[in-house]
């Protein structure tokens, strides 16, 4: 089920909303004309990438990474075989963060903070296999000393860390060589899971 739809998902959906409403970077939304960016992709998600906030792109549709980073991780979820009902995308912060000169901005530790509560309950509610921080503000609410490309485990989740796809953008880059040990972590995940179905199997 879309997270935009789903069931499960409501009640931290409407909380995040009305807590979403209740910031300072709400301004950006009402000067914009734009949105509260929830989330889109699968509420059964074994992969959830968790980006930093929205952009343009992703304040006027509602939608994160809609724009020319949601392109390249587009590509990453191609290159990883993964279906739709394999991943999910969401940010750390749901408002656009804007400078007084209107420009975008990262969002500050205290941003993420204030949203934290409802990004962990989002993680809980959709019990992914593998959370894939993208880039340092993502990856700063599991460790403030994660690595590229490394795996670790967090809370329950295992944890692959990527730089943001807007990074690679600007270096003219398309991170595919860097995706080389989630792409070991899924194949480990898919051979535990045959391996417990042939078990389940073996029984009868």
């Amino acid at each position: 089920m879309e997270l935009n739809e789903s069931e499960k998902l409501k009640e931290v959906r409407e909380n995040l909303i009305a807590h979403a409403k209740k910031s300072a970077l709400y301004k950006n939304v009402e000067a914009t004309n734009g949105h509260i960016v929830f989330g889109r992709g699968s509420d059964e998600a074994k992969v959830l990438f968790i980006g930093e906030a929205p952009g343009f792109s992703e304040n006027k549709e509602g939608k994160p990474f809609v724009g020319r980073s949601g392109k390249l991780l587009g590509g990453w979820v191609k290159e990883l075989c993964l279906s739709e009902a394999d991943y999910a995308v969401m940010n750390v912060v749901p408002i656009i963060p804007l400078t007084s000169e209107g420009k975008i901005r990262a969002p500050t530790e205290d941003e993420i903070n204030y949203f934290l509560p409802l990004t962990k309950k989002m993680m809980e509610k959709i019990a992914p296999k593998i959370i894939v921080p993208l880039g340092r503000s993502a990856g700063s609410i599991f460790s403030k000393s994660l690595a590229l490309g490394e795996v670790k485990r967090y809370d329950g989740y295992k944890l692959f860390f990527i730089y943001h796809p807007a990074y690679y953008l600007r270096n003219g880059a398309d991170g595919i060589n860097d995706l080389r040990n989630l792409k070991k972590l899924l194949k480990e995940i898919e051979n535990e899971e045959g391996s417990k179905k042939q078990l389940t199997l073996d029984k009868f």
